[in-house]
């Protein structure tokens, strides 16, 4: 007997990551089906409980470079919202030091700039000082969901930030601390610490706001859902027997009281009502509803 199951992942960046994970999930033996919501950060699945544990199918989403919170402990709105305002903050953290390192390195490099920096900005190994924090700590949650990637044979936009950076930090080291290697090819030793640092700070800042719009995106979902049904009143050789929505099937009579909600999609099959529609059309005036008509939950 299948059964489903919706949990966190975390993350998830773009349309690829949600590719990955789904694709992960269905080919992890004992999951028919997977579905994974960018919006909300939630995947649901269709598997056989005997045949699929909750380790399992966090160690599949780790495999491709993200994390499944499968066993969730029930949080609170305001813990929920503490926690997500402590993402934020750190993420923010991150963006002010990489974009003023970044801006730093650049005074002290870019033709026509670094006329006016001072002397210390111009020096190789400070640029490097400064690149080297932004680049393996400000830069980490790229390397963290590269490697797992790489690992599987995939690649998603962490793949492209990680690529491009590390070859511009690491040959901007490398002309840094052996400059007479680049010269015996006839190459100007010139560093390139501005471009990975600045790369890293300017996605960073992209996913900052990204994560403010989807935090107030996510509220107003969560609060949308919670103006559905929770259960269903089922007619069942004559009696009635309230069940949760989940487990109503294609082709169950439900029975549905004056001022009730409409707990599922379906077609009135008896009986005549007005039905308030405003969460789905906006229209706060009741919309009447006779045998044959299709109605929303």
């Amino acid at each position: 007997l299948e059964a489903k199951k919706t949990f966190s992942v975390q993350g998830m960046h773009c349309a690829s990551c949600v590719r990955l994970i789904e694709r992960a999930l269905s080919k992890t033996e004992g999951i028919s089906s997977a579905n994974v919501n960018l919006a909300t950060t939630k995947a649901t699945i269709t598997y056989d409980p005997k045949k699929v544990t909750d380790e399992q199918i966090e160690s599949a989403v780790a495999n491709v470079g993200y994390k499944a919170q499968v066993k969730e402990e029930f949080k609170s709105e305001d813990e929920e919202k503490k926690e997500k305002q402590k993402e934020l903050n750190g993420l923010r953290n991150k963006v002010g030091l990489s974009l003023l390192f970044g801006a730093l390195i650049l005074w002290g490099s870019f033709p026509g700039l670094m006329g006016t920096a001072p002397l210390i900005l111009k020096n190789f190994f400070v640029q490097l000082i400064l690149a080297t924090p932004i680049q393996f700590w400000a830069g980490m949650v790229f390397y963290k969901a590269t490697i797992p990637a790489l690992r599987h044979r995939t690649a998603n936009m962490d793949t492209l930030v990680v690529i491009g950076t590390t070859v511009a930090y690491a040959y901007s080291a490398v002309v840094t601390i052996f400059p007479q290697i680049v010269k015996s090819i006839g190459i100007d030793p010139i560093p390139y610490f501005d471009v990975a640092t600045i790369i890293i700070g300017l996605i960073l800042l992209g996913r900052y706001f990204e994560a403010k719009a989807k935090a107030g995106t996510s509220e107003a979902i969560k609060k949308l859902i919670g103006l559905q049904a929770k259960t269903a009143r089922i007619l069942k050789g004559g009696t009635e027997i309230d069940i949760p929505i989940d487990q109503v099937v294609i082709g169950n009579i439900i029975r549905v009281r004056p001022g009730e909600k409409i707990p599922v999609d379906g077609a009135i099959v008896e009986g005549e009502s007005s039905v308030d529609e405003s969460m789905i059309t906006g229209e706060s005036i009741p919309v009447d509803k006779t045998k044959g008509d299709v109605v929303v939950g």
